[in-house]
């Protein structure tokens, strides 16, 4: 008969049960534990790890979290495993834990980290567990003074590891040859971290979507090449749009902006093209470059 495991404390976080079971509290098999503390807390990082079927009397997330104390999740040490019925946590959030594959990288050293237990199906109980790590994301963040800005895959530390530039929201998406994670949610990340916004702000806390709460529907009218009110979001729509060192087509490419990505735009410069047309170019906040901000390329939101 198996023996699952009794949290030391249960409570609920933004319509999340979350069962406490710190691993430094149980460590009869004396695996390998985190012993530094967060300092300068960064924000969340997002997993995906593998749905397992299970009986009535467990989740998947105690599975996992027993797996980890039984030393079979290798060096992976996480602060919450989340499914559909509730989430275990395996960590004190003053630890750091093992989880982005970065070292003593900010992933590792400044995140605290959530595994979202999914699999590639439309089934209830994926979305459920998804709509649970989204509602403990935004009750960490907004508990801890930050924002969906401070929303990160793990993907975004790997690209980050290995000196990638860019902006949060493209280091986040951006494919990397190693590892896609969290696999099932990166496809429709846009829309996970505008899930985490709208719960941000209905906890009281800031969205970080202009002049609105993430609850509005973004504004469909596309931005035109006239200068706008400064600093302003927009929506990429063009399937890979070019970051350039400077504003016009003549400057070096220093990156390259996928569909869907949401970018502060902190600077205008208006400029002559060759055929005597004129062109829009935002500088990013990132100061990673400069976009061309006319309609065929993006939208303001």
């Amino acid at each position: 008969m198996a023996v699952y495991l009794k949290p030391d404390n249960s409570k609920i976080c933004n319509g999340v049960k979350i069962n406490e079971y710190f691993l430094h509290n149980h460590n009869v098999n004396k695996i390998d534990l985190p012993i530094a503390k967060i300092n300068n807390l960064f924000g969340v990082t997002i997993h995906n790890t593998g749905w397992i079927k299970v009986n009535s009397a467990t989740t998947p997330a105690e599975q996992y979290t027993r797996a980890t104390v039984n030393g079979n999740m290798n060096t992976v040490r996480v602060h919450y495993y989340v499914d559909n019925i509730c989430a275990w946590q395996n960590l004190d959030t003053k630890y750091t834990s093992w989880h982005a594959a970065d070292g003593n990288g900010n992933g590792n050293m400044k995140t605290i980290s959530i595994e979202c237990i999914m699999d590639s199906t439309n089934n209830s109980y994926n979305l459920k567990s998804k709509d649970n790590a989204a509602r403990l994301a935004a009750y960490l963040l907004y508990k801890n003074n930050l924002t969906a800005n401070n929303l990160y895959t793990h993907t975004h530390w790997l690209n980050v590891r290995d000196g990638v530039k860019g902006s949060t929201d493209y280091l986040n998406v951006r494919k990397h040859p190693y590892k896609t994670c969290p696999i099932y949610i990166i496809p429709k990340w846009e829309g996970f971290k505008k899930t985490v916004d709208s719960y941000i702000v209905k906890l009281g806390g800031k969205s970080v979507y202009t002049n609105s709460s993430a609850d509005k529907p973004i504004n469909s009218k596309p931005i035109t090449n006239t200068v706008s009110p400064l600093p302003y979001i927009i929506k990429v729509i063009d399937t890979s749009l070019n970051v350039r060192k400077g504003a016009g087509v003549n400057y070096a490419v220093t990156a390259v902006i996928k569909k869907g990505g949401a970018y502060t735009i902190i600077e205008e410069k208006t400029i002559k093209n060759k055929d005597g047309s004129k062109a829009v170019w935002g500088k990013l906040k990132s100061g990673v470059g400069w976009i061309n901000v006319g309609s065929k390329y993006v939208k303001k939101i």
